[in-house]
């Protein structure tokens, strides 16, 4: 569906007065916001949507249509309909076959304009259908200042050409005038008190040549230029070694290969900042037609390897496009907008060479090397994970304030918090060069290029690096279903003749252009991009979006929903060329499909998200019916064991925090601050002792209340508040203090959540009265989890134990501001538990780290690591003491559990 463009939409407008064979064209010409009787004429058949050509008289063809403004000069203003809302006003007559009327008479009162400090610069216009299944692309005419003006145009799409061309240029003026036109300075047509002039000139030798047109009403004189090139035709080589690799390709012998794979098409020439961004002879690519695809290559000596490089492509002397391989990317909508303090150095983009607004690919030989601290991580077993789910726009940054600048490097600075909540896994929602510089990122360009909105490319390396060193994995979320519209092969091709693109997704999920998974280039492209970013940034593995939408296009047969062999194949695909460079890189699919199909994902070593919002939500807001909390356990939902990462909230989900407060019962949560706390803590206990791994989006461990989704229940992608200060808070504190004893517990005790121990959940609707049970069981060591789901009143629940004693027993985990007391009487356990609240408690042998303190307000943070005590930041004095009160005076400690008082402030560590 069309919207009105956005700020960064307008990354794909093409301002193309003075330029090549228009779409629409206008009378009169040139176009002033004074003119009479203006009308736009549609040329369908000087336009690439064969949707729009050809039509019969009978089929009606309508505009989208408004302006741009000097008071809106990027943002389409005054538009005269919503999508596919069809006016008489907005109907083209039909004048011939291919050529349609729209009659609009004076500009300002066709679109209704009555500010007279508002000026009129273009008239922003699409063709479409009716329904608006089919349209063209956007396009721009230029509205001139009043006075004498003057338009220069020609016939042809492109001014490069690669064999002799007849071309016809066109002059139009304002007023009468001595017009004339020249090539090279050789006059080739002139014209007295006239206010047009048309020429055709053939261009037949190779060449550069300037056309000039000159036009003078006796006191004014106006010039334009056109420069045309006649250029070598591409010629068949084959790529160095035969087997053409895309992207630029550092030689043995310090030279480089550019390569860009263009089925069906006749030229590509390279355009370089080392040439000046010339059109060059000696830059028109070779070509290798290999295993039914063509690809472009040229070879280029004398780079400096620690310089940058930004370069372009032309392809078919007429679409200037970005390297799809590139490493890094300059977007002349988008950097003018970035502090400098977040890409210090950052290249600028070379206005002052007139290109159009092209992405430009950027080389540089040496950008991948890094000073790795971490050379070989061990990351997590995949069934041990606890992820932390991260959009750095709103980690960090001004707190209070929904300004979408948080950083790479600010959430550097955050990362003892991350370690000392338990997590070891971050995933980040995508980084990838995407649409402008706020986004979710799931609106990719680029898939090799880090998006510089959150820093350098080396900033991501040091959060990747430090995080690495302090035990925590790094998953990239990555989005292979669709791409954005600055792709170099959605731009290179209409989309009805798209070989990588499909004009209509073949499943039920499209979002923006969705992507021909079973192209085999695409296919290499995705294999190419997670070997680089496994090898290049060292992440630890991947998280899939819309698996459902990677099926090949013949698979679905109308239905999305059914097993389809295809996806699991692609994805076994996918997870081979993963483990050619990791073997144990995660693999993680948002699928969220039938058991069997993930089932047999499983079986390859992938696993899938589990999504428990609905069933969680229903738990925080006292609700029984639908609460089944038993699925955060595989095996409760008939899946393989320990193959799913299940969650209550992610980046698609509502908040928790925010249905408790809108939607649950009141007196009880709606209103109550500190039991809605407790009720989090509760859920989050049934989730982090699940056996398997699951995921924290952030801030849901500081009851993160805002709201996630707009009116029409889709995703509100909007900047969010970082809420650093809800630390302060001290029912969210004790929420802080659940989540990070149960992540701990976790972590430190992976010998009780394998598939060997004894495990047993009692989470769902019907364990509502009776109150809810986890337990779990190895060896001789045994973990129990204790809840009172109700709403009101303290009542006691009950548990089978084998292992626990009144002799052997720790308290591990409990709500804020409730002190348990476990009875043990023969194989019973029981626990007079207050409404919404919680207890786990376990055999002494358990690591316990109950009353861990996180004091973000402090310039300290403490924390275990092995056979030692980490104190980060500055301090006046330290007490450390052992559970049993033995003092120690240096950081260098046996396994345990330690007492650490820094400057008044107490903390509980684990040392291993």
């Amino acid at each position: 569906m069309k919207k009105i463009l956005s700020l960064f939409a307008i990354m794909l407008l093409w301002f193309a007065s003075n330029a090549s064979a228009q779409v629409f064209t206008t009378s009169p010409s040139p176009l002033q916001e004074t003119s009479k009787d203006v009308k736009i004429t549609f040329h369908a058949d000087k336009q690439n949507v064969k949707g729009l050509q050809g039509l019969p008289s009978t089929t009606p063809l309508y505009t989208h249509i408004g302006v741009f403004t000097t008071k809106s000069p990027s943002v389409w203003s005054y538009v005269k309909t919503d999508w596919a809302v069809n006016t008489e006003e907005t109907k083209f007559k039909y004048v011939s076959a291919n050529t349609y009327e729209l009659a609009i008479g004076d500009i300002r009162t066709y679109f209704g304009i009555t500010d007279p400090d508002e000026t009129v610069t273009h008239i922003c216009i699409i063709a479409r259908t009716a329904d608006g299944s089919v349209q063209t692309s956007d396009n721009f005419l230029e509205v001139k200042p009043g006075g004498f003006q003057m338009n220069f145009n020609h016939s042809e799409e492109s001014t490069i050409i690669t064999t002799s061309t007849a071309v016809t240029f066109d002059v139009s003026t304002t007023e009468p005038s001595t017009i004339s036109l020249s090539v090279n300075g050789t006059n080739i047509a002139t014209a007295q008190n006239a206010t047009t002039l048309s020429k055709e000139y053939t261009f037949s030798a190779k060449g550069t040549y300037e056309v000039k047109a000159v036009a003078n009403n006796g006191t004014e004189t106006l010039e334009q230029t056109i420069t045309f090139i006649y250029m070598n035709a591409a010629v068949a080589q084959n790529y160095p070694g035969g087997v053409p690799k895309m992207g630029a390709v550092e030689n043995a012998d310090g030279t480089v290969t550019f390569c860009l794979a263009a089925p069906g098409k006749k030229s590509v020439i390279l355009i370089p900042s080392w040439d000046d961004y010339q059109t060059l002879d000696k830059n028109v690519m070779k070509y290798q037609d290999y295993n039914g695809n063509r690809y472009f290559w040229t070879t280029v000596s004398g780079l400096d390897p620690n310089k940058e490089y930004p370069y372009y492509y032309v392809v078919d002397a007429t679409i200037k496009v970005g390297d799809p391989y590139a490493k890094l990317i300059l977007d002349p909508y988008s950097d003018k907008w970035l502090d400098k303090s977040i890409y210090p150095n950052m290249i600028n983009y070379p206005f002052d060479k007139g290109l159009d607004g092209i992405m430009l690919a950027v080389y540089k030989g040496t950008r991948d090397n890094y000073n790795w601290k971490v050379k070989n991580f061990v990351a997590p077993d995949k069934k041990d994970l606890i992820i932390y789910e991260m959009l750095f726009r709103d980690f960090t940054g001004t707190e209070g304030e929904a300004n979408a600048n948080g950083t790479v490097r600010q959430a550097i600075e955050k990362i003892p918090y991350i370690k000392s909540l338990g997590v070891n896994a971050v995933e980040l929602m995508p980084i990838m060069e995407f649409d402008g510089n706020n986004s979710w990122g799931y609106n990719t360009n680029f898939y090799f290029a880090p998006d510089k909105a959150y820093g350098t490319p080396d900033d991501y390396r040091e959060f990747i690096d430090k995080c690495h060193e302090n035990g925590i994995a790094v998953i990239l979320d990555i989005v292979f279903n669709q791409s954005a519209g600055l792709h170099p092969w959605y731009q290179m091709y209409p989309i009805d003749s798209n070989p990588f693109y499909n004009a209509e997704a073949p499943h039920a999920y499209s979002v923006l252009n969705d992507w021909k998974q079973d192209n085999v280039l695409v296919q290499q492209q995705w294999k190419d991009a997670l070997k680089y970013w496994l090898t290049a940034y060292k992440v630890d593995g991947f998280r899939f979006d819309l698996v459902k939408g990677l099926g090949n296009n013949a698979s679905y047969g109308g239905d999305t929903e059914k097993y389809n062999q295809s996806r699991v194949d692609n994805m076994k695909t996918l997870h081979a060329a993963m483990k050619e460079v990791n073997p144990k890189a995660y693999h993680i699919n948002e699928h969220l499909a039938g058991a069997q199909e993930e089932n047999a994902m499983a079986a390859d070593g992938q696993m899938n998200w589990a999504n428990l919002s609905n069933a969680s939500c229903q738990f925080a807001m006292g609700f029984s019916s639908g609460a089944d909390c038993n699925r955060f356990m595989s095996t409760k939902d008939s899946r393989t064991w320990a193959s799913t990462v299940s969650y209550a909230e992610s980046h698609d989900e509502e908040r928790m925090g925010y249905k408790q407060q809108a939607y649950a019962t009141s007196t009880y949560i709606k209103g109550n601050h500190a039991n809605s706390m407790k009720r989090l803590g509760s859920l989050a206990a049934q989730m982090l002792l699940a056996p398997g791994a699951h995921m924290i989006w952030q801030f849901g461990e500081l009851g993160a209340d805002q709201t996630t989704k707009s009116s029409d229940g889709g995703n509100d992608t909007s900047p969010k508040k970082v809420i650093w200060s809800y630390l302060e808070d001290e029912d969210r504190k004790g929420l802080h203090k659940s989540y990070t004893e149960l992540c701990h517990l976790r972590k430190d005790n992976p010998d009780l959540f394998t598939e060997t121990s004894l495990q047993v959940m009692n989470c769902n609707a019907s364990n509502w009265g009776t109150g809810r049970t986890i337990r779990l069981v190895s060896g001789n060591k045994e973990i129990v989890c204790l809840i009172n789901p109700n709403l009101a009143g303290t009542r006691p629940v009950s548990t089978t134990v084998s292992k626990i004693t009144s002799s052997n027993l720790q308290i591990l985990s409990s709500s804020h501001g409730f002190t348990p007391e476990v009875t043990i009487s023969g194989t019973t356990a029981t626990v007079k538990i207050p409404a919404h609240c919680y207890v786990v408690f376990g055999t002494n042998d358990i690591a316990g780290v109950e009353g861990i303190i996180v004091d973000n307000t402090t310039s300290t943070n403490v924390y275990g690591a092995n056979g030692e005590i980490i104190i980060e930041g500055e301090y006046e004095n330290a007490s450390i003491y052992s559970i049993t009160g033995q003092k120690y005076t240096t950081l260098n400690v046996p396994a345990g559990v330690y007492i650490v008082t820094v400057d008044g402030v107490t903390t509980k560590v684990l040392v291993k």
